[in-house]
């Protein structure tokens, strides 16, 4: 099947955000420490906590989070002012320490000559954030659409709506767009979605239909005439 779009996540994918994420998340516990007397320490291993408790009910609301870590920690009062500095704190400290993969502007601009581009992307919680953290990464002007799950659609990722508007934005037909992605779980609801799918490092994911990759660079391979297509199976490269 010809691929006629490609379609990106961004965090861990695009973007680098392992040091943004743990920088941001040391200096929202660091904050709480100070303000209010508690270890750091116990801060952050809650936070980790809680980050993980509410990734796996697909909400991404950080003031959701940071005041849940104020209740467990014992401080009930709900302190809506210093939780909105908390949001400012963690995401800025995120953006700082994250920048784009190396290859990642390298394998953008060599696909977009001949394929459409573009970005499906789970929300920060906030309308308007995670574009705002999109485009504050240098590279949003290379893509014909983006879609923010949970903010352009009810349904976050791995729910099959926001691939199909991605699609429909485009006006490319699911089964001739391929979705890129670092986590299994996404990556299989492009699949429901019927697009093509790409696992691009980390997950051990052995049922996955599509095609496995350990770096951004090798989709270029894949997307050349001489590759084996995109429903080829590969073993991941050691």
């Amino acid at each position: 099947m010809q691929v006629k779009a490609v379609l990106f996540d961004f965090d861990d994918t695009l973007m680098y955000v392992a040091d943004g994420r743990r920088r941001a998340r040391e200096a929202v516990a660091t904050a709480v420490a100070s303000l209010h007397g508690v270890s750091a320490e116990e801060a952050l291993a809650m936070l980790e906590y809680i980050e993980g408790r509410m990734e796996a009910r697909r909400s991404f609301d950080r003031r959701a989070w940071f005041l849940d870590l104020l209740d467990r920690l014992g401080l009930r009062e709900e302190r809506r002012g210093e939780v909105l500095g908390l949001v400012k704190m963690y995401w800025d400290s995120w953006i700082r320490y994250s920048k784009p993969f190396p290859d990642a502007e390298q394998v953008i601009k060599s696909l977009r000559p001949s394929h459409r581009l573009g970005i499906v992307a789970n929300t920060d919680g906030i309308p308007g954030f995670k574009m705002s953290r999109m485009e504050s990464s240098g590279l949003l002007h290379y893509f014909d659409v983006v879609v923010v799950a949970g903010d352009d659609t009810e349904e976050t990722k791995p729910d099959t709506a926001p691939f199909l508007l991605a699609a429909q934005l485009l006006g490319v037909e699911v089964e001739n767009c391929m979705y890129v992605g670092d986590r299994a779980s996404d990556v299989l609801g492009a699949v429901a979605a019927g697009m093509n799918a790409v696992l691009v490092g980390g997950e051990d994911f052995i049922s996955l239909p599509h095609i496995r990759i350990e770096t951004l660079l090798e989709l270029i391979d894949e997307l050349t005439p001489a590759s084996p297509g995109p429903s080829t199976t590969r073993e991941p490269r050691r």
